[in-house]
């Protein structure tokens, strides 16, 4: 059977152009160049030439990525619990 929602929160890069986030996020900050999220403890983030957000939604963001020039992953662990149980 196939299931309707994700179980755990995943990050997807394709191509080196587009990225997905599916799962709770924080966005943490964004500007043309630029965007920032944090997820569990991890905080993410990219920059290229031109970032583009396609859609953000509570558990789906989609960005667009023109010219990669960074990508990092940081074990930063969160003050508190990023939603509500």
């Amino acid at each position: 059977m196939k299931k309707l929602f994700a179980l755990h929160p995943s990050i997807i890069l394709d191509e080196f152009n587009s990225l997905r986030i599916t799962g709770f996020y924080q966005l943490k900050a964004l500007s043309e160049q630029s965007v920032s999220f944090q997820t569990d403890d991890f905080f993410l983030t990219i920059q290229g030439e031109e970032v583009t957000v396609l859609a953000l939604t509570e558990q789906n963001a989609h960005i667009s990525i023109i010219e990669l020039k960074d990508l990092s992953i940081r074990y930063k662990p969160n003050e508190g619990p990023m939603y509500e149980s």
